[in-house]
């Protein structure tokens, strides 16, 4: 893998020149039509490398498990340096991880890899069983990657500060500029419920919406609950917090994104390539296991789910802020800390022996656990993925176990190595479970650190 590990090294090197001669990345250049542009050479270069892969020498590599997992490596590290470093406007580079070259060009990388991997497959489909998960989660996460990343651009995310008695057309920009919309919002009723402490339970906004073409729309917004008008949809931001719950003001945001629907294109692809995975990864292990072996492994899969289970229910009794009053806040949590139960017996028996059969299903249900949250997120705040700290530490442990994962594939690896790619991915997945909730980057910036009463 030294070829790949150059490689990498080689766009970190040209990052960093691209930073100090260009500076940051300008992510408001690719809106449309240059992100189509943009997309349409991307594709291009990709069937380029595979069209040449048997002329040129180097091509070859691409598209290999000798090149994944560098790549995966090299964006498990620059991750790490994001999820340790507090993400905000004023800072070095390292607190600008998005726009940073580096960081932006390795990411390419992979995914590029990830392109050719696909081609590659496409060309020697044998059996549906081992091509469709396999088509499905690669790309999934091609088609969902590559359309959030460009489709960024063409986003709007606005503010509307709306007052009881008085229509409002205009919305403010992250810049503080006025933007009108195709559309006023009246506030009609600002609703507020609390908990016995005090703490909000729900708040909602009750609207009545007028468009230009003379609809008219009544409806409730709250949290977990938007309303959707000419494209756009409306989220529940915020309120007068010194009114309380006698605020007659309410601060809504407002979401367009043309891409979406690629975007769910490929969740919904990957949802159910992890499915898929994991019914095949246990039903074929069943299948050719020996009865000791079956009790066995049934025996982990009723731990991890009974210990999930009682996770789960401990949130039973406390007062959930409104953002986890969600239908899925409840798959979310079960098949996440399904996934980690399984993933720290596999780092135990990895003293003694790989169990590959536990990472797979884990990295199945982690998948699932990790989209899952992505559609919550767009429900509750309007966006699938922001690179929360908590995020940030979700994709970190989701491409460690990548690495490992396709580290074993290469016939040559060291067993022992392969060990402690998967020991070091579980000490990951603890800073992503509990660890994150003390590191300072995720203090007061971070909406996944709740405290529970």
């Amino acid at each position: 893998m030294k070829e790949g590990f150059l490689i990498g090294g080689g766009f970190v090197i040209v990052g960093l020149l691209l930073q100090l001669c260009m500076g940051p990345v300008n992510w408001d250049v690719y809106r449309w039509p240059v992100n189509g542009l943009v997309l349409a050479g991307f594709l291009s270069v990709i069937a380029a490398i595979h069209l040449l892969k048997e002329r040129v020498y180097g091509l070859q590599f691409v598209g290999t498990y000798k090149a994944a997992v560098p790549a995966l490596l090299y964006a498990v590290v620059l991750t790490i340096v994001m999820g340790l470093t507090r993400q905000e406007e004023n800072g070095t580079w390292l607190n600008h991880m998005l726009s940073f070259w580096p960081f932006v060009l390795i990411y390419i990388y992979m995914t590029v890899v990830l392109g050719v991997v696909i081609l590659r497959r496409l060309a020697h489909l044998t059996s549906w069983r081992r091509d469709v998960p396999f088509m499905l989660n690669h790309l999934g996460l091609f088609l969902a990657m590559t359309a959030a990343t460009l489709g960024n651009g063409d986003m709007q995310r606005l503010k509307m500060i709306t007052v009881e008695g008085g229509a409002e057309w205009r919305a403010l920009t992250a810049e503080q500029l006025i933007v009108e919309m195709p559309f006023s919002i009246e506030l009609k009723e600002f609703i507020m419920e609390s908990y016995d402490n005090g703490a909000p339970k729900r708040f909602a906004s009750v609207l009545h919406i007028q468009t230009k073409s003379g609809k008219t729309i009544d409806t409730t917004v709250e949290v977990n609950k938007p309303a959707e008008v000419e494209g756009w949809k409306i989220y529940q931001y915020s309120f007068d917090t010194q009114m309380g719950g006698m605020s007659r003001t309410s601060i809504l945001e407002l979401v367009s994104d043309p891409w979406l629907p690629l975007v769910y294109v490929g969740i919904y692809m990957m949802l159910a390539g992890a499915v898929f995975m994991a019914v095949k990864v246990i039903g074929s292990r069943l299948r050719h296991a020996t009865n000791k072996a079956r009790w066995i492994y049934f025996g982990i899969f009723l731990f991890a789910a009974t210990f999930a289970y009682f996770f789960f229910s401990s949130y039973n009794t406390k007062t959930l802020v409104p953002a986890l009053q969600s239908p899925w806040f409840a798959p979310h949590v079960f098949v996440y800390i399904f996934a980690y139960s399984l993933l720290a017996i596999a780092a135990v028996v990895a003293f003694w022996k790989l169990v590959d059969d536990l990472v797979y299903v884990s990295l199945a249900c982690m998948t699932i656990g990790m989209l899952f949250g992505a559609l919550w997120a767009k429900e509750a705040w309007g966006h699938y993925w922001s690179w929360d700290p908590k995020e940030t530490w979700a994709a970190i442990t989701w491409f460690a176990y990548l690495v490992y994962v396709h580290y074993r594939q290469i016939p040559t690896h060291k067993p022992r190595l392969a060990m402690w790619v998967l020991l070091i991915s579980f000490a990951l997945l603890q800073m992503c479970w509990w660890g994150i909730n003390y590191l300072p980057s995720a203090q007061g910036s971070s909406v996944h650190v709740y405290s529970r009463e």
